[in-house]
């Protein structure tokens, strides 16, 4: 049998995707752009001209994947693809003045609401949220990767964790 806090994990879990699917869906429909399109457009503004082998990593999307999202990108000539002046083999992306445009009219990835609870909270409780996402991530993560198990440190009494997991690296 299942403990019933672990069967109440993976409906809360449930429950975030169905909400992240749903805002996901109103950006799609309401400004004609995936998420994950917006998230490398907004990474490729922030970063300015970058390869596609870094966007993939910042973006923690497969090499594929970002190369669809940029074609697509690139038909609405949000980005364009440049060639380095230095080494013509190598191709970054940048931001195009109608991506720049976009950007600016776009809405946020996330929720703004969501945004907006999360700096209201305390610095104690924002860590204790990143310190449970970050080892959800592990253990979602941790068989395909080969990561070795790592003890969940409890947190009691309002605590804040012990130990927290690495922050991931960009």
């Amino acid at each position: 049998m299942v403990d019933p806090t672990v069967v109440h994990i993976t409906k809360r879990l449930r429950q975030i995707a169905r909400e992240l699917d749903i805002h996901s869906k109103h950006i799609q429909e309401t400004y004609k752009i995936t998420v994950p399109q917006l998230i490398c457009l907004r990474e490729i503004h922030e970063y300015g001209p970058i390869s596609l082998g870094a966007l993939t990593k910042i973006v923690f999307l497969n090499s594929s994947t970002v190369t669809g999202i940029v074609d697509r990108l690139e038909k609405r000539n949000l980005v364009r693809r440049t060639r380095v002046s230095k080494d013509r083999r190598k191709i970054h992306v940048e931001i195009t003045e109608d991506g720049v445009e976009f950007i600016k009219n776009a809405p946020t990835p996330l929720q703004d609401t969501f945004v907006k609870r999360l700096q209201q909270l305390s610095e104690e409780e924002v860590q204790a949220i990143l310190w449970a996402i970050e080892r959800l991530v592990q253990l979602l993560t941790s068989d395909a990767e080969g990561i070795p198990e790592q003890p969940v440190i409890p947190v009691a009494g309002g605590e804040t964790p012990a130990a927290k997991p690495e922050e991931p690296q960009s």
